[in-house]
């Protein structure tokens, strides 16, 4: 086998016995180079061999044999060449009419990734997964992974890199990545390894196979919801525009990203269809999940609040924010709801709590729990019996003005 060299000028040494190649000597160095055209295109490749008699008369044989290979067409470049930049082989190898397949040992995770962005990322249909891929790969990945080959990326290797996952910065700085954001990072991770495996067939085993058992323990989550009390001094603290919005959130169980994407077209036949998603400013038909695409039945209180936005809406989308603007759940979140929350002494929950106390609260009011099951988008009882239940602990007292507010037609689901 043959060492690589960049092209380089060379001293001819030696006569050529043909036009195709001949014998070589870089100037300060001690070794012999073969000089020679391939496909078009001339390579200067060091033989490894120091300049002497007998290892001249050796690089002759070896370039007869080469010339031959080139002549019968039997060349394997890629062979010969193991350490000639992978473009080079991969080059020569089309144009031998073969399929070059990468040795793992010689691809790193980082020049692989400029591949992966060029041909799979930058065809994801959604360009807020686009982000999300971006800011794990650039922020936690590729710092780490970048000059590692895909074969020295084991499963150790993987346990050293989740030691690493800490937070960066703000108060938690230091302190070990929640089991869920973790996951989410070898996700992308596991994606960019399969996709690099089968591409070039390699029969590596996957560095996450065993990583389960390496991760933080899941700490479970009680989320608290709001008793009716709460709820309205949130309602009173936010500004008046935005009102109706979280009204419909509580009322309904929908997050922002739904309401944000919701159309007068989606009103009809007694029902609010619920269809589509804007995050981060896009619209999507892909909701978090399939169960997630559902009907609501109007209600009085329902149809009151989707009637008046309606009538002020001046295009298909019945809400946008004050200004004008596409309504996003980030811009909801942060200019809207934390101040009315602690406009309202308010111990400080992000809207999503809106969906758990809507559980909660049907709950507390004797809703079927299979009618909840289809209300909330879920595909079966469990999610209602394990973690919806045990919220409604504490709303005993206030079932009365839950009743009313979401009205005695909710209860019979009509």
């Amino acid at each position: 086998m043959l060492t690589n060299n960049r092209a380089i000028a060379v001293e001819v040494f030696e006569k050529p016995k043909t036009n195709d190649g001949r014998l070589a000597r870089k100037k300060g160095s001690k070794k012999i180079y073969l000089d020679f055209f391939y496909h078009g295109v001339r390579l200067e490749k060091s033989t490894g061999l120091d300049d002497t008699p007998s290892n001249r008369i050796r690089a002759e044989k070896l370039l007869e044999a080469l010339l031959e290979q080139k002549r019968l067409g039997t060349l394997e470049f890629a062979k010969v060449f193991p350490g000639a930049s992978e473009e080079e082989k991969e080059f020569h190898t089309r144009l031998e009419c073969r399929e070059y397949v990468p040795d793992a040992r010689n691809i790193t995770f980082g020049s692989y990734v400029k591949r992966w962005y060029s041909s799979v990322w930058e065809n994801f249909s959604s360009s807020t997964k686009r982000q999300d891929y971006r800011g794990v790969i650039d922020y936690w990945l590729v710092p780490y992974f970048k000059d590692r080959t895909f074969f020295q990326i084991t499963g150790v290797e993987m346990q050293q890199f989740l030691a690493t996952l800490k937070h960066r910065s703000g108060p938690s700085t230091g302190q070990t990545l929640s089991r869920r954001r973790i996951v989410n990072i070898l996700q992308v991770f596991s994606t960019i390894w399969s996709d690099a495996i089968e591409e070039f067939r390699w029969s590596l085993p996957s560095p996450c196979r065993s990583i389960k058992k390496h991760l933080p323990k899941q700490k479970r989550k009680v989320v608290k919801v709001f008793r009716f009390g709460e709820w309205e001094a949130i309602i009173e603290a936010m500004e008046p525009y935005y009102r109706p919005v979280a009204k419909l959130m509580i009322l309904t169980g929908l997050i922002a990203s739904e309401i944000a994407a919701l159309k007068k077209s989606h009103v009809h036949d007694g029902h609010l269809w619920v269809e589509q998603s804007i995050v981060r400013g896009e619209e999507s038909d892909e909701l978090k999940t399939l169960y997630r695409e559902r009907r609501i039945p109007l209600t009085k209180a329902i149809a009151e609040i989707l009637e008046e936005a309606a009538s002020k809406a001046s295009g298909d989308y019945l809400f946008k924010m004050e200004n004008g603007s596409t309504f996003t759940a980030e811009l909801f979140q942060r200019r809207v709801w934390v101040k009315a929350l602690k406009k309202a002494g308010v111990t400080y929950r992000k809207p999503y709590t809106t969906r758990h106390s809507f559980a909660a609260w049907a709950l507390t009011i004797r809703v079927d729990q299979n009618r909840l099951v289809n209300l909330m988008g879920h595909a079966s009882k469990q999610m209602i019996y394990e973690v919806y239940g045990r919220y409604t602990e504490g709303l005993e007292q206030d079932r009365l003005k839950i009743l009313s507010y979401f009205g005695r037609d909710f209860r019979r689901g009509k």
